[in-house]
């Protein structure tokens, strides 16, 4: 099925947010903050127990320690390759001296 016009998607996901809004809106208004507070510990108790949902965290911090530990591997070794290449382009015996020496211009005698 097509859309009977452009940019039909996007006011129907804003039809549809804007629905969403005003009955979250309504159950907010129309609820005890108590019992608010009770189905929503409830819903989120239930979503963080589901088998799906903890495997997805499980995978998902699995991925992200090893994307951390691959970029800091890649940190590693570049910084390695930068370290290096730059030792290759001082002269020996220059590794020493750090800045630049300040010296003092010769006194004139008159």
């Amino acid at each position: 099925m097509t859309a009977p016009w452009a940019g039909y998607a996007r006011g129907m996901k804003f039809k549809l947010g804007f629905a969403a809004g005003v009955a979250a809106g309504y159950w907010l208004a129309s609820t005890p903050a108590d019992q608010r507070k009770a189905k929503l510990d409830e819903v989120w108790s239930g979503i963080r127990d589901n088998p799906r949902v903890q495997r997805v965290t499980d995978t998902v911090t699995t991925d992200a320690r090893r994307l951390g530990d691959a970029v800091e591997q890649r940190f590693v070794d570049t910084t390695d390759t930068a370290v290096n290449a730059v030792a290759g382009t001082v002269e020996p015996g220059s590794g020493s001296e750090t800045g630049t020496k300040a010296t003092a211009a010769p006194r004139k005698t008159a």
